[in-house]
């Protein structure tokens, strides 16, 4: 059952309906190698989907598919990130909706979820929609969750998840995980690890 909350964001209480999480560094420890895909696919710096979209057909093809090889063979390494495990549960046992929105094809996603016993009311994967940080896809998860975009929270570790929610219109929050972001952050709120979320969450 939906409990609606709020959260306490730069000193002001906003209507908090369900909260979308990132995969890869977010629920879970980074476990894709994206350096190694790169030299894998013998391309320079980047967004490595983007880059891909420009390929002709037939090496788009099987960009794609050593991407999706790449991500099945991370599987088997996936482990809960710090914290994630009992912070989706908790805000679960407070009525949020839950989704995972992810650039991760939805076969690598769905052996994820298996792996670790993730369960959300939705998964958006990229071929569901445009990947972050196009807003699209989170336009898609908030008719998904049937909830005003503006009341869903975007929770992810880059700034693809911050860039796609700033510009979807929903609110933001940035995970370092400890780290210092080697871009200029623009998000509503900034924690370090991932059980902070709880802290800023209320009735």
């Amino acid at each position: 059952m939906r409990h609606p909350r709020k959260i306490q964001l730069n000193g002001s209480a906003y209507p908090l309906h369900a909260i979308a999480f990132d995969l890869d560094s977010t629920l879970t420890r980074p476990y894709l190698d994206f350096t190694r895909l790169r030299r894998q696919l013998n391309m320079p710096e980047g967004d490595i989907l983007r880059w891909v979209a420009t390929l002709l057909p037939k090496e788009r093809k099987q960009a794609l598919r050593m991407i999706d090889t790449f991500e099945q063979d991370g599987v088997e390494n996936v482990e809960w990130n710090d914290g994630a495990q009992e912070t989706l549960a908790t805000v679960q046992a407070m009525g949020l909706p839950t989704a995972i929105v992810t650039r991760n094809s939805r076969a690598s996603l769905l052996a994820v979820c298996q792996r670790l016993a993730i369960l959300v009311d939705v998964l958006v994967a990229r071929e569901d929609a445009p990947p972050k940080p196009d807003p699209a896809c989170l336009h898609h998860t908030a008719r998904q969750l049937d909830v005003p975009i503006a009341h869903l929270l975007m929770v992810g570790d880059y700034r693809h998840d911050t860039d796609a929610g700033r510009a979807a219109g929903a609110r933001t929050v940035l995970l370092t995980n400890g780290r210092v972001p080697s871009w200029e952050v623009d998000a509503d709120l900034v924690i370090h690890r991932l059980s902070e979320l709880l802290m800023y969450i209320e009735e």
